[in-house]
C-alpha cells in the first residue's frame, strides 16, 4: 500500500477545490487533492462551456491571491444589470460607479487555477480516485482511496459538487427543494453588442437570464443564456430541430440582443436546492456545492461557495498561527455555524424571489411591478441591492 501524507486532503477539482488548492498550498499547507477523473486532461476542461458570473466581492478576494491577473483578460464586465418583470414597463436598471461584476467562461478559470497548482512544491494531484473508506486515528483522518493508495491528513474537505458522495457517505442530513424546472443553458453569437449589460426577464415559468460574454474578435457579439422553464417544456424543446430552436430563443431574446446568428454547448440542468443542516462532521468540513446550493435566479451560487473559502481560509490560518488543531470540531463548528446564516439567507431569498415572480396570480404580478417601480425610482434602495448583489459587504 501506497501512503501519502497532507495536511488538508481536498475531493473535487472543480472550479472551489481548484481555488481552494491554490490558496492553501500558497499558505504552506501541503494538500492533496482528489478528483474521480483526470482533471488536468485538456478534453476534460475544454468540454466545460458554462459560464460564471463573479461578482466585485469575489473578484477582490482572486486579486489578494493573484488570482485574477491572467483571467481578466477573458472576463467580461458587468456595468449594467437590466430586470424586467415580464414587460419592458415593468424594469429595474441596476448600475454602479464601479464594474458590478464579471462572466468567464470555466475553462479559462480552471486552466489559470491548474497552471498554478501544477507550479507549486506543495500541492499533489491524484486523478481517476474515489474514497473507498476514512478511520480516524491519533487525530488524523486515513482516506483509502483507488489504487491501494492511503492518505492521511488533519482535515478532508469535501468540494465534491452537489451529488457529493461524501455528504452521503458522512450521512449529513439536509434540507432539500425539489423545483418543477429544469435550466437550459447554452451561449449565443447575436447580432446586437451587448454594451456590458446583463438582463433578467422573469417569464411565467421563470427566470430567463441573458449574461455579457467577451468575444476576441470584432464584430463578434456572444452571450451565455440560462433559460428556466418547467420540466416539461424543457424536454419539449430539446427534441425540436436546431433551427426551429433558434427562432423559439430568438424571439425570446431579439429585443435585447438582436438577431441569433448561432447557438452551442447546448446543455440542461435539473433544478433542485439543498442545505445541509450543518457543513461539517468528524475532521471533514464541506464547501461550496457539496454543502448548499441556490436557485439561480440571482447567479450567486459560485459567489456563495467563494465566499465558504474566503471564510474558512480565515478560520484555518488563525488556527495553525496560534498552534491550534486545523481539524478540530471546534474549529470546523466555528465555520459552519458563521456560514450558515448567509447560505440560508440566500437560499430562501432565491427560493422566494421564484415563487413571487412564477406566480399565476394576478394580484402578486401586480404587486411585483409595483415593487420594480418603486425600486427602480429609489436610489437609496438600487444601491443597497447593488451592494448585495456585488458581494462587497459580505
Amino acid at each position: 500500500m501506497t501512503k501519502k501524507r497532507s495536511d488538508i486532503a481536498i475531493v473535487g477539482g472543480g472550479l472551489i477545490g481548484l481555488c481552494l488548492a491554490v490558496i492553501l498550498g500558497k499558505l504552506n499547507f501541503k494538500i492533496i487533492l482528489i478528483d474521480k477523473e483526470n482533471i488536468i486532461k485538456k478534453d476534460n476542461i475544454e468540454k466545460d462551456s458554462r459560464t460564471i458570473a463573479i461578482s466585485l466581492g469575489t473578484k477582490l478576494f482572486l486579486e489578494e491571491y493573484n488570482m485574477w491577473k491572467n483571467i481578466e483578460k477573458y472576463a467580461q464586465p458587468i456595468e449594467k444589470i437590466r430586470v424586467l418583470n415580464r414587460n419592458s414597463k415593468s424594469h429595474i436598471l441596476f448600475n454602479n460607479d464601479t464594474t458590478m461584476g464579471h462572466i468567464v467562461e470555466n475553462k479559462i478559470i480552471k486552466k489559470e487555477l491548474i497552471k498554478k497548482i501544477t507550479s507549486s512544491k506543495n500541492v499533489e494531484f491524484i486523478h481517476n480516485s474515489l474514497i473507498k473508506k476514512t478511520i480516524i486515528k491519533n487525530n488524523l483522518l486515513y482516506a483509502f482511496i483507488d489504487n491501494n493508495i492511503e492518505i492521511s491528513s488533519k482535515l478532508l474537505i469535501a468540494a465534491d459538487g452537489k451529488n457529493s458522495f461524501l455528504k452521503k457517505f458522512y450521512n449529513i442530513p439536509s434540507y432539500d427543494i425539489k423545483y418543477n424546472q429544469s435550466v437550459l443553458v447554452m451561449n449565443l453569437i447575436h447580432s446586437k453588442n451587448h454594451n456590458n449589460t446583463a438582463y433578467e426577464v422573469f417569464l411565467p415559468n421563470g427566470p430567463l437570464a441573458m449574461l455579457p460574454m467577451k468575444s476576441l474578435k470584432k464584430g463578434i457579439y456572444k452571450s451565455s443564456l440560462i433559460w428556466t422553464e418547467k420540466d416539461s417544456t424543457v424536454k419539449e424543446l430539446l427534441m425540436l430541430n436546431k433551427n426551429y430552436l433558434k427562432e423559439i430563443i430568438e424571439e425570446k431574446v431579439s429585443p435585447y440582443l438582436g438577431k441569433i446568428n448561432n447557438f452551442e454547448s447546448l446543455k440542461k440542468f435539473n433544478l433542485t436546492a439543498h442545505i445541509c443542516r450543518r457543513f461539517y462532521d468528524k475532521r471533514i468540513v464541506f464547501v461550496g456545492d457539496s454543502a448548499h446550493s441556490i436557485h439561480p435566479i440571482a447567479g450567486q451560487g459560485w459567489n456563495l461557495g467563494m465566499r465558504d473559502i474566503k471564510y474558512l481560509i480565515k478560520t484555518l490560518q488563525d488556527c495553525s498561527n496560534y498552534g491550534l488543531d486545523i481539524g478540530s470540531s471546534i474549529t470546523l463548528k466555528d465555520y459552519s455555524d458563521n456560514r450558515f446564516a448567509d447560505v440560508s439567507s440566500m437560499l430562501f431569498i432565491t427560493h422566494g424571489l421564484n415563487k413571487i415572480f412564477s406566480s399565476k396570480l394576478k394580484f402578486i404580478n401586480s404587486l411585483s411591478s409595483f415593487g420594480f417601480n418603486y425600486i427602480n425610482n429609489k436610489k437609496y434602495f438600487n444601491q443597497k441591492l447593488v451592494n448585495y448583489a456585488t458581494g462587497i459587504n459580505l
